[in-house]
């Protein structure tokens, strides 16, 4: 009997395909899968993008790509129900799973397939770790930081959250972070934005020789589990 392959639907805030992301996720994939991308902001162009700004102080700040890899930031509530319209289209194509490839707090979202909630998945991970001292938090940009504390201040640990752009297309951001990070108290590193990769995190642990922990492998191997 022919085995298919388990299908899973992405859906990335910013615009699809993510080459940054999606490639180094597979590759933590063993077995027979497919993947299926959706962006919240498929066909929009850059100054269309950069209107879609924070409507007030409750709107929180989101920080991405453009298929191009331009960086783009704008509010989350100009984009939900973009994501939900993915969401459903994964729906029509009979995807086995769904997931988010972002680790903001989402509203709950419409979906017959089981969803993946990237920021309920990784709190999960993290509240699973006793920390004695300090949190270390890399976020995209400097706009992020105070809601970063709010969203890490519930582990109930210390927190030092530092800006470092994922998309900036070189290494010196993420080296000064784990610098600045280096001379705290720091028990455990944690890069809080999909568009960090491996290198990125590999350059934290050798400036820190702390444990860093990364969006995407976490996923990637909670997907695994899920897939076989």
């Amino acid at each position: 009997m022919m085995v298919m392959a388990f299908k899973i639907g992405m859906v990335t805030i910013g615009q699809s395909p993510r080459v940054d992301v999606v490639p180094e996720i597979r590759k933590l994939i063993s077995g027979d899968v497919e993947i299926v991308e959706k962006g919240a902001l498929d066909g929009l162009t850059l100054d269309e993008v950069r209107q879609l700004k924070p409507q007030g102080a409750n709107d929180p700040l989101l920080c991405t790509r453009m298929k191009d890899g331009t960086q783009v930031e704008f509010g989350e509530s100009h984009i939900i129900p973009r994501m939900q319209g993915k969401i459903s289209e994964l729906n029509d194509e009979d995807v086995d799973l769904i997931t988010l490839i972002c680790g903001g707090k989402f509203p709950k979202f419409e979906s017959s397939a089981p969803m993946v909630l990237l920021d309920k998945l990784f709190f999960g991970v993290l509240s699973s770790v006793t920390i004695n001292g300090r949190l270390g938090v890399m976020i995209p940009v400097a706009e992020q930081v105070e809601l970063g504390m709010e969203y890490f201040n519930e582990l109930g640990c210390g927190v030092e959250v530092v800006p470092a752009s994922p998309y900036s297309g070189s290494m010196e951001e993420i080296t000064r972070a784990a610098e600045l990070l280096n001379r705290q108290d720091i028990d455990l590193i944690i890069q809080y934005c999909i568009g960090y990769n491996l290198e990125m995190k590999k350059e934290a642990q050798c400036i820190t020789r702390k444990p860093v922990c990364l969006l995407r492998s976490v996923l990637a191997r909670y997907l695994a589990e899920l897939g076989h």
